[in-house]
């Protein structure tokens, strides 16, 4: 199985909330790229199985919050129905920064499968909790419909 980690980072926080994620995809079992929005390969996309896509939150202390980075985000090629899970990285507050980016990566055609925003001091605890619940959605997507069975 292939991940492609993908962030837009802009003092460092996401960039380590991405390498992480990889970490943790690593340990369960995938084959992982971790890429700056600007160094993708379009082939690694085109291959993966699953993509996390990340960015940082802009704004003010109390309002004014937006998804930082998302004129580069608006650059990632179509996405095709791929699985991804969106994650932000914040000091404050998030506000509802993690829904408009999972809006961004739908409008570029992702089934996003799992949303998360992070403190920035809490990556360490919040970073695994995400990749298990990724992984869990990913399983639940992935499995197919039983027939219900009915006696004749």
């Amino acid at each position: 199985m292939k991940a492609v980690v993908i962030f837009e980072s802009r003092t460092g926080n996401t960039q380590r909330a991405a390498e992480m994620i990889g970490g943790e995809l690593r340990g369960a079992g995938y084959e992982v790229a971790v890429r700056p929005v600007h160094g993708l390969k379009l082939t690694e996309i085109a291959e993966a199985d699953l993509l996390a896509v990340g960015t940082w939150v802009d704004g003010l202390v109390l309002f004014g919050h937006r998804p930082g980075g998302t004129a580069k985000l608006m650059t990632l090629p179509s996405l095709h129905h791929k699985p991804v899970a969106a994650f932000a990285t914040y000091k404050w507050y998030p506000g509802n920064c993690i829904d408009q980016i999972a809006d961004l990566l739908a409008f570029k055609g992702a089934d996003v499968i799992h949303r998360r925003a992070f403190n920035n001091a809490h990556l360490d605890v919040l970073v695994p909790e995400f990749v298990d619940r990724v992984l869990a959605a990913l399983s639940a997507a992935k499995m197919p419909e039983t027939p219900v069975w009915t006696p004749a």
